[in-house]
């Protein structure tokens, strides 16, 4: 267990897993592997970066401006906006963002299952960019977004029963 109060300025590496709580902003590099969980009270700041390996769950109380590389598992809840790249594993992640989405998602490889929730503003093209890289699976819910209403993907099922005003 690593515990920082205060802004982290410096890199930290924690080979097999566990704890780190960062009270203050993330400015720096961290490395991880193994089941990991990492707590920011504050910003993840456009110089910092996490790199993990294995199942890694993240709280960013902040603004994510930064960097997420995660090769495996992940689950990362951001408070606020997400202005940065994620790049994302296997077999899963699932993101929360309390704010806007303008930030990046693509996979390390391949593309496998996609979870994403924005409670603020998602731009289609941010969307479609995310579906260009075909992810096994990509389940979004949006808040506020310029893509037109509806129930998505609209299958042939979905156009014939919407005629009858039931969306089943």
């Amino acid at each position: 267990m690593m515990v920082i109060e205060g802004d982290c300025n410096e890199d930290l590496e924690a080979d097999e897993g566990g704890l780190i709580h960062i009270f203050g902003n993330l400015n720096a590099t961290i490395e991880v592997k193994g089941i990991t969980e990492i707590i920011i009270t504050g910003d993840l700041g456009p110089q910092a970066e996490i790199r993990a390996e294995g199942i890694c769950h993240i709280f960013i109380g902040g603004r994510f401006t930064g960097r997420l590389h995660s090769a495996d598992s992940l689950k990362v809840w951001i408070e606020s906006d997400f202005d940065g790249i994620l790049k994302t594993g296997a077999p899963h992640t699932d993101i929360y963002v309390g704010g806007n989405f303008h930030g990046e998602i693509l996979p390390v490889e391949k593309g496998a299952l996609l979870g994403l929730t924005v409670v603020g503003f998602a731009s289609q093209h941010s969307l479609n960019r995310i579906k260009d890289y075909n992810y096994t699976q990509f389940h979004a819910s949006i808040g506020i977004s310029d893509v037109a209403p509806g129930l998505y993907p609209q299958t042939d099922y979905y156009r014939r029963i919407s005629n009858r005003n039931s969306y089943n």
